[in-house]
């Protein structure tokens, strides 16, 4: 019997269908990222509540591709710290890219409101993979120490060449490398002799570098590789402010109050504005819709509140009751015949002397318009047509130079009892002197003195024409000499 044999074609197909069916398994440039996102927000917020300010592809910041970021080169050195039985090691960096420092303000980030700097990381799935205070990152001196070495073993540190861990350190900026090259187990003094610039490899771009505060800093863990994202957090919250702190409404009516925000980035002056939180101390008086708009619902107080976080402003809102007061009762009218006395009075418009008291008392009384000791006073204080026609009539002792007019509206004043009796001296148009209170709908007498022409024109035109009429005379007679001469 014969054997089967596979051809290699089907044996070929049946390989590639297996492997076929097997899971995609990524490879290790996957994680690399072509792009920078910088996103800002407060302490306090979420993820997501961060606003993306930029985001940049790499080749717009790389300047050996023409992009805006100068680009530098520097080797950093970390320590990974004593881990027992598995020692210390020493871990070597030489990199190019840009520093953060110019990343942020070419992004145009308020350098000196930072707070702190998040950095997420594509083989991180959740949150931020590091997370460093602007002071420890960009503010306090970070080192690159050459002469560090480490026991493998016991991770105890000595200096490579015998003397000071501190020789030849020098300070190095935090950055964002474009590429790079790593070795562990070596000094930077060994690193050196054995690294050159064509070892550098993308493989893990963004990948963040920050070097050492002092030789025992143990931070090989926080060089964070593949970075797509940076959140900055600012300091301090955002101030809202109104100019409206105090409102008067009425119920039925509406208003909206208007905000300010001033926040440390303008696009968080917009995300701010647009998530403000309103409330109302009580909505049976005023209530407040999600855009601010005020809606009254009753009369009393209520305090309107606007807050975003820890931050808020509040307007208080006074609703008065729309119904109109009822007008006061008219001050009683004192008829001057209904006493006996000897009085005089003092107008405002006249004056007189006349028979008359309150209720039989003799005294002095002012009164708005006095003639011959017949003046009604009664309308001074009953402002209708009749009593301002009674006023008017009665003008026979005004000086023949002045004409009554009738004023409507004009405000006056209703007098006291104890002024028309005399008893206290007093104006009827000046409030605190009439003894009474303003009538709103009162009419006025007044006295304005007869209109007379203006003379000015008259005389200056008499004294233009003077003086025209001499000049002519004078010139006929000049020339009329000069003729008689010369005959």
């Amino acid at each position: 019997m014969k054997r089967k044999r596979w051809r290699p074609a089907a044996l070929l197909f049946c390989l590639l269908l297996f492997f076929g069916t097997l899971p995609a398994v990524p490879s290790f440039g996957d994680a690399v990222t072509d792009t920078i996102t910088i996103s800002v927000g407060y302490f306090g917020w979420t993820e997501d509540q961060y606003v993306e300010k930029v985001t940049y592809h790499w080749t717009e910041l790389d300047d050996l591709y023409g992009g805006v970021l100068p680009t530098h080169e520097e080797i950093y050195s970390y320590y990974s710290g004593n881990r027992g039985t598995q020692g210390g090691r020493t871990y070597l960096v030489a990199a190019r890219g840009f520093y953060i420092r110019d990343l942020l303000e070419y992004a145009g980030i308020d350098f000196n409101s930072i707070a702190s700097i998040d950095f997420f990381t594509q083989d991180q799935k959740y949150g931020a993979y590091r997370s460093f205070t602007k002071q420890a990152l960009l503010d306090q001196p970070r080192y690159y120490f050459p002469n560090l070495a480490a026991n493998e073993e016991t991770g105890e540190q000595y200096p490579y060449d015998g003397d000071n861990i501190w020789n030849g350190a020098t300070t190095v900026e935090a950055m964002l490398a474009l590429e790079d090259y790593t070795e562990w187990d070596v000094s930077g003094t060994e690193f050196e002799e054995l690294y050159n610039p064509d070892m550098l490899s993308p493989n893990c771009r963004f990948h963040l570098f920050f070097g050492q505060t002092d030789p025992t800093e143990a931070s090989t863990s926080s060089a964070a590789k593949y970075c797509y994202k940076l959140h900055i957090t600012f300091s301090g919250k955002p101030v809202l402010t109104t100019a409206e702190s105090n409102l008067e409404m009425k119920v039925g009516s509406a208003h909206k109050i208007e905000i300010g925000v001033d926040a440390e980035d303008g696009l968080l002056n917009d995300y701010v504005r647009n998530n403000i939180q309103w409330s109302s101390s009580d909505d049976s008086i005023v209530s407040v819709a999600e855009d601010g708009t005020l809606t009254v619902n009753g009369t009393g107080d209520a305090q309107i509140t606007a807050s975003f976080g820890d931050s808020s402003v509040s307007v208080n809102v006074h609703v008065a009751d729309d119904e109109t007061p009822p007008e006061e009762q008219a001050a009683p009218v004192v008829n001057p015949d209904d006493g006996s006395g000897d009085g005089s009075g003092t107008g405002g418009n006249g004056s007189g002397s006349g028979s008359g008291g309150a209720n039989g008392s003799s005294g002095r009384a002012s009164a708005g318009n006095a003639s011959n000791g017949n003046s009604s006073l009664s309308a001074l204080n009953r402002p209708n047509q009749t009593q301002s026609n009674t006023a008017l009539n009665n003008t026979a002792a005004l000086d023949k130079d002045a004409q009554v007019v009738q004023v409507p509206k004009k405000a006056m004043y209703r007098l006291s009892p104890e002024l028309l009796a005399g008893q206290k001296p007093g104006d009827p148009d000046v409030e605190e002197a009439s003894g009474g209170e303003m009538e709103d709908d009162s009419e006025q007498l007044v006295l304005n003195p007869e209109e007379k022409p203006d003379r000015a024109p008259l005389v200056g035109g008499g004294f233009c024409g003077a003086f025209l009429g001499g000049f002519m005379y004078e010139r006929f007679r000049f020339r009329r000499l000069l003729q008689e001469k010369k005959v």
